[in-house]
């Protein structure tokens, strides 16, 4: 199972959903994809432009659980 961690680095680094949206040109229901953990697809271009923001590796972003 792919777990996404974007709540908690947004926690982490005080920042909102909203600026988010407004530093990455995501859209309002991707980024609440990611948030919820609801992302059927992974787009390279999109994890880059987190890791760039967040300053953070990939797997700061998305972690695999075995079931």
């Amino acid at each position: 199972m792919v777990i996404f961690k974007l709540k908690e680095l947004l926690e982490k680094n005080n920042m909102s959903r909203y600026k988010l949206r407004q530093y990455t040109n995501f859209s309002y229901s991707r980024v609440n994809d990611y948030y919820f953990g609801r992302v059927k697809d992974i787009k390279a271009s999109e994890i880059n432009t987190l890791c760039k923001l967040f300053k953070c590796n990939i797997q700061d972003i998305i972690e695999y659980k075995k079931d």
